[in-house]
């Protein structure tokens, strides 16, 4: 699948904020399976906007996450202790 570089625009928009691959593929006026395979090959255009739209709005996720932990908001500290665990879970 071949998107224009202002659908990728719009798909990498649409995945930071959490629409899923059918939902995108309507607003694209793509095939949705089409779109789901390109999603599924690493090497696709597709597949790396996808996943840079969605890792920018984890970043801004984690950004206030840990902006709220430190001015005290229990909540917040919760989330980021969990963040932290898992991420030293994963490392060697």
């Amino acid at each position: 699948m071949t998107l224009t570089a202002d659908q990728l625009t719009e798909l990498e928009s649409m995945a930071g904020f959490f629409f899923v691959p059918d939902e995108i593929a309507i607003v694209l006026g793509v095939d949705a399976v089409a779109l789901e395979d390109a999603l599924d090959d690493e090497t696709s255009p597709a597949y790396r906007a996808y996943q840079r739209g969605k890792l920018k709005s984890k970043l801004e996720l984690r950004k206030s996450i840990l902006t709220l932990a430190k001015q005290g908001s229990g909540p917040a500290q919760t989330l980021a202790i969990r963040l932290l665990d898992d991420l030293e879970a994963r490392q060697p």
